[in-house]
C-alpha cells in the first residue's frame, strides 16, 4: 500500500520491529495487513452491484504473504462462482457478438458472417427465459467499478487500522506502550 499511498512513520516502525525476532516481525506485519485490508474489503462489498448479492459476498480478504523482494502483501479479490462478474463490472464490456455455432467455426467466423462475408450454422441459445438463434449484437456496458474506488476511499482509514493493529500487537507481546503519532 505504501508504492501508491505514501505513509510516513514506516522507516520508524521498521527500526523497531526489527529489534524483534523475525517471527514476531511477521506475525505483527501480518496481523496489521489484515485490520487493515478490513475496511478496503467492506467498503468494496458495500459498492458492488447488487443484482444478486452473492457479488458481494464473493469479496474476500486474502492472506498476507511476503514477498520475494522482501515486502508483505495482502488481496482483496473475488472468489467463487460470481468472481468473474466483477471484472466485468469493474471494467465494462465492450460491444460483441454472441452466437451459438457448429463445431470449428469461431469469432472470427461469426465476425465474418455479421459483415456479410461468409456463413456460420447457428444453433439455438436460451438468454433468459428465452430461445434464440443467430447472431446477437451485443451492446456492451460502461464500467461501474467498485474494487479500485473502495481502495481510494479506505485508504487513511486501512492505513490507521493498520496502526492500531501494530500497536495492539507491540503492546501485548512487548509491553511497551507506543506513542501516539499522527504521522503514522
Amino acid at each position: 500500500m505504501s508504492r501508491n499511498f505514501p505513509v510516513k512513520g514506516l522507516a520508524d516502525l521498521d527500526a523497531f520491529l526489527s529489534a524483534l525476532p523475525q517471527r514476531m516481525q511477521k506475525q505483527a506485519i501480518r496481523q496489521g495487513l489484515t485490520a487493515a485490508a478490513a475496511p478496503v474489503r467492506d467498503e468494496a462489498r458495500a459498492r458492488a452491484p447488487k443484482q444478486s448479492g452473492k457479488m458481494a459476498k464473493a469479496i474476500k480478504t486474502g492472506s498476507p504473504r511476503q514477498n520475494q523482494d522482501g515486502t508483505f502483501s495482502v488481496s482483496i479479490r473475488l472468489v467463487g462462482d460470481h468472481a468473474y462478474l466483477g471484472a466485468f463490472f469493474e471494467f465494462g464490456v465492450a460491444a460483441h457478438l454472441i452466437a451459438r455455432t457448429g463445431a470449428g467455426q469461431g469469432k472470427v467466423a461469426v465476425r465474418n458472417a455479421a459483415e456479410g462475408k461468409g456463413k456460420v450454422t447457428t444453433r439455438p441459445m436460451k438468454i433468459g427465459d428465452r430461445y434464440v438463434s443467430g447472431i446477437i449484437h451485443h451492446p456492451g456496458f460502461a464500467a461501474h467499478p467498485f474494487m479500485r474506488p473502495a481502495l481510494d476511499a479506505k485508504a487513511d482509514e486501512a492505513v490507521q487500522a493498520y496502526a492500531s493493529k501494530i500497536r495492539a500487537f507491540l503492546e501485548g507481546k512487548t509491553g511497551f506502550i507506543a506513542p501516539v503519532d499522527e504521522a503514522v
